[in-house]
């Protein structure tokens, strides 16, 4: 680990904690959507009118601009959309 400067070590080794995460709920994820399929898609699709609101209206993300909070809840909404997709998919592969 010479090679690596410290400070990029750091948001490397955030990186790697940040895709274990991922890969778990991924794994979490797909499970739901093998065994129980209606109410996962259900949750999803209530989760994604929770951030659509809190990211609109409520106003989540104090720190952000209108505009850049309108942005990260456009981002989340479509990050929950195609994991609803992708999590479907690979449930019936």
């Amino acid at each position: 680990m010479d090679d690596v400067a410290p400070d990029r070590a750091v948001m490397i080794r955030l990186r790697a904690r940040l895709a274990v995460v991922e890969r778990a709920a991924w794994f979490g994820l797909v499970h739901a959507m093998r065994t129980r399929p209606a109410e996962t898609e259900a949750y999803l699709a209530a989760e994604r009118a929770k951030c659509a609101e809190g990211f609109g209206q409520r106003g989540w993300a104090a720190d952000l601009t209108d505009a850049e909070r309108a942005m990260l809840g456009a981002e989340v909404d479509a990050g929950l959309a195609a994991l609803i997709t992708d999590a479907k998919a690979e449930a019936q592969a």
